[in-house]
């Protein structure tokens, strides 16, 4: 017998899936203008990406094929070859030994002149007492005889007779006594005990200083290290710095560092045009051409000597144009690179500065060794260079590739730039997702009876989660697509455009990389898939009875709130205000969120225009000359006729820390100085250590008087304590002040020495190869030059961007508000309510909220951009405060409150198309 059973059949597809896209279309105001502003963001995002990875591995690249160098080093003059071998060696030089062999070599003649002058004198005294015996026994003998026959003589006149005969006896016999009672004595054992003995003293006077000399350098560089040679490859790569006239504007603007051919190490990427062929031909840097309006085929003076620009280039040493690796920011405006050929380089009339670059014979295999071996070779370096032929060789400045800003600056800032990028969408993002948390949490409110009557029909928690969460999800996905589609394309170029404008890059290959993909894509979707996902889950876990209610509320339902005896619409207004918290604490968010924003936009240029205009009021002189030596070639003090010239001292140290350690300049002052007032009563009564410290160290460092600073060598480990007697009000760079006096004491300069001039009146009489940089307004600014160059544009382009933000989030923000309340507006009007008075009744609490939350908003994101303006900077050599004019809080206000006005006639459209008949729908 057949048994009989019951088929069901398949379960019918989902006709809620159809809902969705007409859910969308119903929408799509709201809808189109997320995805607008998704793609928008997400395609800039993803151009960054690609044009980040792109040109982060090419520059990687570059660093083998261009055969950049692993650091540098300059001294005070050309090292012989034989330094340079011993260089390579990577063996330390033994120090003690040849300062020894030094003093030795130096203390011999002295001590045998010092002797010979000792035996010299004793056998002078000795022949002269013999004559002056003999002359004065023959004499006495005389006179005795003819005082027997009857003369007399007086005591002055034997005396007078003994120094007579005296006289004529050494003129006539003391050059040879004395000579031959010389050779005697040195040839006696007693002169070579006593050489021996000046010997014995004196080397261990010498041994002894050395001892204590080499202790302390051996204890400031740790040379007492054991470590396996460290051998490298020395290039020489002198350079010229020399002012750059463009013929174009004839007026010295700029400095070009121009260095001869370059064949074995730090090459180039020639963008346009070719290498210098002949000696009137230079090659100089992209970037500065382009800041400058130089052409391939323009003429430059480099100095006083004419060339003709035959190319564009990307050095592999300077992708970003600092002149040194101390200097705050980089400055591709008013400093170039160059390249012209041997003769080229000898044509220019400048002092040469004896630049060397290295390479490691063995590579490292990443940084922590690269350091390691830094480390290592710096001590190699010092060694050698102190046991030099050349006694007065110098190391002047020593940079491992790993710290090299001209190198690593712009990688790193790529870097920093795409992590930013990603922050931005992911915030964007969620507040994106949050907006639709909230336009969902509308929609089940107004559809609850709906959701009920399903939930009752049978279908399931998880189907109706698949319908309310696929509208946003389809959004997101369908902008990922879109925009990465831009970023691939054009925003790829748009954002290698900008960083272009910023710095020397190479030409770069595109690469395509999946993190792009799962930065833009893929974290988008979870984002706004978890947002919602908690949202609607926490809502459908409510039962259908409740639903068919519309009791949505989770919490126990309140009190309603007794309000004061205020007219009717005035009352009205407030309760839509307490009904709409959580949207208006949303829209204060969001509020919140644009001002920090419009604070960058609007401070930064604001801060780079208050630094640029008040620069030249915290400069010390208008000019600052920094020399090579005090003395000239005859050594003679270098001085100069500039009138109020008056010399100065200055050293670095650096302030270490475990994240940043910053160059700190330490001036000495002169005496009742015209440009560094320090107080009469420091100069006077302070004790050693006391110190004035700069107002923007203070800012930036937290630093009151009384407090104690530590300062350290740059190449040495060797720390300087000092006390802060007081603020010195000097905010353009971060520095100490002490008297000139001390600060030669301090390290261990000699009395009276200085570093150069300060002056008011231009510098002119000193020559150039004296000098090894003259520090003027110019120089000082080149930070907010080069950032309102870099930024400037940008900035003002994305305050329209933020005020775009910012309507967009209030349209939707106050879009909900108004759906919300839909049924309410419409019983106004059923009641005879105009459309003016209902939209006064949503709009002006709304306005209200908006207007607060600006002032409020305005004042955290000044405090917030503050704290980020400052921990930006204390991972940056220098410090400039971060300044917010109050016409800077009245433009972010204005643009906002612009925006929202523009939302408000939106809004008042979408009340005056609310039907009364909603009224009358799905009423209980």
């Amino acid at each position: 017998m057949e048994k009989n059973s019951i088929s069901f059949g398949k379960r019918p597809r989902d006709p809620m899936v159809k809902r969705v896209w007409k859910d969308i279309w119903r929408d799509r105001r709201r809808y189109i203008m997320i995805f607008l502003m998704l793609v928008t963001v997400i395609g800039f995002v993803s151009g960054m990406y690609v044009a980040n990875n792109s040109m982060l591995t090419t520059l990687d690249e570059n660093v083998t094929i261009m055969k950049r160098e692993h650091g540098h080093f300059r001294l005070s003059d050309k090292a012989d070859e034989e330094t340079i071998k011993a260089i390579e060696s990577g063996e330390k030089a033994d120090v003690v030994s040849v300062f020894r062999e030094r003093a030795y070599d130096e203390a011999e003649d002295e001590v045998i002149d010092a002797v010979e002058d000792a035996v010299a004198e004793e056998v002078e005294k000795q022949v002269k007492a013999a004559i002056l015996e003999q002359v004065s026994a023959a004499v006495t003998g005389q006179l005795a005889q003819a005082e027997q026959a009857g003369m007399e003589y007086s005591d002055e006149e034997k005396q007078a007779a003994v120094d007579k005969a005296y006289d004529s006896a050494l003129s006539e016999n003391y050059d040879k006594a004395y000579e031959e009672a010389l050779k005697t004595a040195k040839e006696s054992e007693d002169y070579d005990k006593a050489l021996d003995e000046a010997f014995e003293k004196a080397h261990k006077e010498i041994d002894d200083k050395i001892d204590e000399k080499y202790s302390e350098l051996s204890e400031r560089y740790e040379l007492d290290e054991e470590f396996d040679p460290v051998p490298v490859t020395v290039y020489e790569l002198f350079y010229k710095d020399v002012d750059e006239l463009h013929k174009n504007t004839g007026a010295t603007e700029s400095k070009i560092r121009v260095y001869p051919e370059r064949k074995d190490i730090d090459l180039y990427d020639i963008l346009d045009g070719h290498a210098p062929e002949n000696d009137k031909e230079i090659l100089i840097d992209r970037m500065h051409a382009d800041n400058a309006g130089i052409k391939t085929g323009d003429t430059i003076f480099a100095g006083n000597v004419k060339f003709e620009v035959c190319g564009l280039a990307a050095f592999v040493d300077y992708s970003t144009l600092y002149e040194s690796n101390t200097d705050t920011m980089f400055d591709a405006l008013t400093f170039n690179v160059g390249v012209t050929t041997d003769e080229g380089f000898a044509r220019i009339r400048s002092n040469t500065r004896s630049n060397y670059a290295f390479t490691y014979n063995n590579a490292p295999a990443d940084e922590y060794e690269e350091k390691e071996l830094s480390d290592h070779f710096l001590k190699v370096l010092i060694t050698q260079v102190a046991a030099s032929e050349n006694e007065d060789l110098e190391i002047k400045d020593f940079v491992p590739a790993y710290a090299n800003n001209a190198m690593n600056f712009a990688k790193n800032d790529l870097g920093s730039d795409k992590a930013m990028a990603g922050v931005l969408l992911y915030i964007l993002t969620a507040v994106f997702a949050f907006i639709f948390a909230v336009t969902i949490s509308t929609t089940l409110d107004q559809e609850s009876s709906v959701i009920g009557t399903l939930r009752a029909s049978g279908y399931t928690k998880g189907e109706l989660l698949r319908y309310y969460m696929s509208a946003p999800l389809l959004v997101v996905a369908f902008a990922a697509i879109a925009g990465n589609a831009l970023g691939y394309s054009f925003f790829k170029d748009t954002v290698i455009g900008m960083y272009n404008n910023s710095y020397s890059l190479p030409k770069y290959r595109t690469i395509w990389t999946p993190e792009a993909f799962i930065r833009t894509t893929v974290i988008p979707l979870v984002l706004m898939l978890v947002i919602n996902l908690v949202v609607i889950t926490k809502t459908l876990r409510l039962s259908p009875l409740r639903f068919l209610r519309h009791d949505l509320k989770q919490n126990k339902k309140k009190k309603t709130m007794r309000l004061p005896r205020w007219n009717f619409l005035s009352r009205f207004r407030m309760r839509v205000f307490l009904q709409n918290i959580p949207n208006y604490l949303m829209l204060f968010v969001g509020i919140t969120f644009v001002m920090l924003l419009l604070s960058m936009v609007v401070g930064l240029p604001e801060t780079l225009s208050y630094y640029q205009n008040n620069i030249e009021d915290g400069m010390f002189a208008k000019e600052q000359i920094i020399l090579s030596t005090t003395e000239d070639e005859d050594g003679d003090t270098i001085t100069t006729a500039a009138k109020d010239a008056e010399i100065f001292s200055v050293y670095s140290l650096e302030r270490k820390s475990d994240t940043y350690n910053e160059e700190i300049s330490v001036y000495g002052v002169a005496e009742n100085s015209k440009y560094i007032n320090l107080d009469s009563k420091y100069e006077k009564n302070a004790d050693d250590d006391e110190v004035y410290v700069s107002k923007a160290y203070a800012d930036k460092y937290g630093v009151q008087a009384g407090d104690t600073i530590v300062l350290s060598e740059k190449y040495e480990h060797k720390d300087y304590t000092f006390r802060v007697y007081d603020i010195y009000d000097y905010t353009a760079a971060l520095t100490v002040f002490m008297s000139n006096d001390r600060f030669n004491h301090e390290f261990g300069k000699d009395e009276g020495s200085f570093t150069g001039y300060l002056s008011n009146n231009p510098v002119n009489d000193i020559d150039e190869e004296y000098i090894v940089k003259k520090i003027t307004v110019d120089d000082m600014l080149k930070i907010a030059r080069q950032l309102d160059h870099s930024m400037g544009s940008y900035m003002v382009y994305f305050q329209y961007v933020c005020v775009i933000i910012a309507a967009i989030i209030l349209y939707l923000l106050t879009k909900i508000i108004i759906e919300k309340n839909e049924r309410a507006i419409s019983m106004t009007k059923i009641l005879g309510y105009s459309n003016g008075e209902i939209a006064s009744l949503y709009i002006i609490p709304t306005a209200l909220m908006v207007f607060f939350s600006e002032f409020i908003a305005i004042y955290l994101g000044f405090v917030l951009m503050k704290f980020a303006w400052q921990l930006m900077l204390m991972s940056m050599s220098g410090w400039f405060e971060f300044v917010m004019p109050f016409s800077g809080l009245v433009k972010e206000f204005v643009l906002v409150f612009a925006a929202y006005l523009i939302i408000t006639i939106i809004d008042y459209i979408r009340i005056r198309k609310i039907p009364k008949v909603l009224a009358l729908k799905n009423a209980e």
